[in-house]
């Protein structure tokens, strides 16, 4: 019953992660398709507009475009890592809250598990790093991704640690004292 009730779970987290996913994609996807401004945020432009090429040649615009995209799915892909780290921190503090361990060693695994919360932060690291990257070939694509990347990483951080860190360490921390 337990194993079967795990499973369940499981199948509903993925399945919301899968439609986070596909929603952040098709967002980013049709934004940039249609949206002039939101393809300039990338570096893109239209293919056509600036300059002809030789026979079998990339002109400056093609290649400004591939990179917009490159840059487009590098930032998708960082969203969608946010929000997987959300879901997994979610996952291991809702674990801790509703088992049936002391307050000690709840305390203690919550210690434990403070890495969850920081990750928002490496993703977001990542972002950055990886934008110089894509800066060596297109530099708005590149900066926009450096800074947005770090920017969401701790809003996202910060908010876990609001959200999922504070209520239950003080719960636990006044249940202690009470008990005491």
């Amino acid at each position: 019953m337990i194993m079967k009730k795990n499973l369940n779970w499981w199948l509903i987290f993925a399945g919301i992660f899968v439609a986070i996913t596909v929603l952040v994609l098709l967002i980013c996807i049709l934004s940039y398709k249609y949206s002039v401004d939101f393809r300039a945020l990338f570096g893109g432009t239209d293919p056509g507009s600036i300059g002809k090429a030789a026979q079998g040649a990339e002109t400056l615009a093609q290649r400004n475009e591939r990179a917009g995209w490159v840059s487009l799915y590098l930032f998708a892909g960082i969203i969608i890592l946010q929000f997987l780290c959300l879901m997994v921190a979610c996952a291991i503090f809702t674990d801790i809250r509703k088992s049936g361990e002391n307050h000690e060693t709840k305390l203690a695994r919550i210690a434990n598990a403070d890495i969850f919360l920081d990750l928002p932060l490496y993703v977001g690291l990542f972002g950055s790093v990886s934008s110089f990257m894509v800066m060596s070939v297109s530099s708005s694509g590149g900066q926009l991704i450096a800074y947005s990347s770090t920017l969401v990483g701790i809003i996202f951080s910060t908010c876990m640690r609001l959200a999922l860190l504070y209520p239950l360490k003080s719960k636990l921390i006044a249940e202690e004292k009470n008990q005491k």
